[in-house]
């Protein structure tokens, strides 16, 4: 641990000054033919540079220790995290999302640093290299489009119930009260909940309106019906209509990273009185880290259709039946 708190003051200070102009210049609208938060540039090689400065404040104010080249780096980011909460800069979710990548390269920006440090360079070059790399990098990184990928992710839920009765209860879904739904972590970080779903219609070209908490809507086009077997539709979320407050910026679905297309309810009649409902969506992901945020985009979604499949179930068969979900 440091020798005194003034330093660990001071490190802290340093490093939550230059977190918060990283923070500010990255999303500075203005800016963003050349610089993006949702970046290798910010995600990566930004915290990789704080625990570099981390490190390299700790070795000038204080002394080289274990502390300030191991521990300090991800403990400093970690603290800058929970500050980004209190002051509402960033949600829940983009918090629990980066804060496995950035802990992790911080630390490893703290130990490249105490290796220069004691073998190679003392100078101050090699900090002032890595505070302004991310920098550097960003307006070459955006020279090179966003790669693009889809994914289908799908949910099943066994009902005790009639093929019509299952199908009642998807092609149009009366208002949700909050107690019909699951506690799912998702809601804890922010996600609305889901309300209801209204269709203009019967059949293919009906148009469905989906209501979530918060002002949310998401407008579907039924692309294929078939009364008690299979219900598709594709799915458009307009960003200018979703208030900024319903989601994170860097999360909105309709936007530049992150859409969902389609979905499909399909019902599978085991025997008489027992059905099986799927439930599928396809996704869009336009990142530079899509493996990273291609698995949070999954254990959101399966939690969303999770808890929307339950509601099914559970009017189904009526409340309180006790009847296990399987998902």
């Amino acid at each position: 641990m440091p020798r005194s708190y003034r330093s660990m003051v001071i490190v802290l200070s340093v490093a939550a000054l230059y977190g918060l102009i990283c923070r500010v210049l990255f999303a500075a609208p203005t800016l963003s033919d050349w610089m993006q938060i949702v970046s290798v540039a910010f995600i990566y090689i930004m915290p990789m540079s704080l625990g570099a400065l981390v490190c390299y404040l700790g070795y000038k104010l204080d002394r080289p220790s274990r502390f300030w080249a191991f521990g300090a780096p991800p403990l400093t980011m970690l603290i800058l995290l929970v500050g980004t909460l209190v002051v509402q800069l960033e949600a829940a979710i983009c918090v629990a999302v980066a804060a496995p990548v950035v802990t992790s390269l911080a630390l490893v920006g703290g130990c490249v640093m105490s290796v220069i440090l004691l073998k190679m360079d003392r100078s101050k070059l090699p900090v002032t290299f890595a505070v302004l790399m991310p920098f550097a990098l960003a307006p070459v990184e955006q020279l090179w489009e966003m790669p693009h990928e889809t994914r289908t992710m799908r949910n099943t839920v066994v009902i005790h119930a009639s093929a019509p009765d299952v199908w009642n209860q998807i092609y149009a879904v009366p208002a949700i009260d909050a107690k019909e739904l699951p506690n799912q972590w998702i809601y804890l970080l922010g996600f609305p909940r889901p309300i209801s779903a209204e269709i203009d219609k019967m059949g293919v070209g009906g148009r469905r309106h989906a209501t979530f908490e918060r002002d949310v809507s998401f407008y579907e086009v039924v692309t294929l019906w078939e009364p008690e077997r299979k219900l598709s539709f594709t799915i458009k979320a307009d960003p200018e209509f979703i208030p900024h407050t319903a989601f994170d910026e860097h999360i909105i679905v309709g936007g530049r990273f992150y859409d969902v297309l389609d979905g499909t309810y399909e019902i599978e009649e085991l025997s008489k009185g027992v059905c099986v409902l799927n439930l599928s969506s396809t996704h869009r992901l336009s990142t530079r880290f899509n493996w990273y945020a291609g698995w949070w985009s999954e254990w959101v979604m399966n939690q969303i259709q999770g808890s929307i499949l339950e509601v099914i179930r559970k009017r189904c068969e009526g409340f309180g039946s006790g009847r296990p979900v399987t998902s």
